[in-house]
């Protein structure tokens, strides 16, 4: 009749205190039959009993309904998003999430010792794959910089934390930080500049 296990609580909790059937009914003012019917899941208490049902035999209302709160612990994914041109990159890295977006179009790139203007295929990239960025690092060659931020979600929802939400990718070296973290911005820019990588004050 249903997953309700009402009936089965109330005959075990019956037997508990030795009690009848009939002595139940008696107790709780219903007949004998109703009683029966309960614990034979031929049908329900009146809802307007239950409070009274679960006082009888000293347990809360979720105990009568035989109801436990599941803890699920809560699952924080990162959700990595990066722009990159496949040039810059080992078609390998493609293996490792999903292409979002695709387009031809004139991007910069360290050529000898100048950064120069290029035509070339981009792409918006997002994965889930854990420390994507340093999967990222393995298929990135030599002399690009490729830089994306990260959310991280859990059932759907963006958690907003301080744990690192920008990240900035070259074949030697992995900077993650969270974008209200200055200090460790402008020690990375430095960083940048001194790899020959970068010569803008911000990035």
């Amino acid at each position: 009749m249903s997953s309700l296990k009402i009936g089965k609580k109330i005959k075990g909790k019956r037997r508990e205190r030795e009690l009848t059937q009939e002595e139940l009914a008696n107790m709780l003012g219903v007949s004998k039959a109703a009683v029966s019917k309960w614990e034979n899941d031929e049908s329900f208490p009146d809802i307007t009993m239950l409070p009274q049902i679960a006082r009888l035999f000293h347990i809360t209302m979720d105990e009568l309904f035989d109801y436990t709160l599941e803890y699920k612990p809560m699952v924080i994914v990162n959700e990595y998003q990066f722009g990159f041109a496949l040039d810059d990159v080992d078609r390998r890295i493609l293996d490792h999430g999903t292409v979002k977006l695709c387009e031809i179009c004139k991007y910069s790139r360290l050529v000898g010792e100048n950064m120069e203007d290029v035509w070339g295929v981009r792409v918006q990239f997002v994965s889930t794959e854990e420390n994507f960025p340093y999967i990222l690092q393995k298929y990135i060659k030599p002399g690009a910089l490729i830089d994306g931020i990260s959310v991280r979600l859990a059932d759907g929802k963006a958690v907003m934390d301080d744990k690192p939400n920008k990240h900035f990718v070259c074949s030697e070296k992995v900077w993650e930080y969270n974008i209200k973290d200055r200090k460790y911005l402008c020690q990375m820019l430095k960083e940048l500049r001194e790899m020959g990588l970068s010569d803008e004050d911000d990035v």
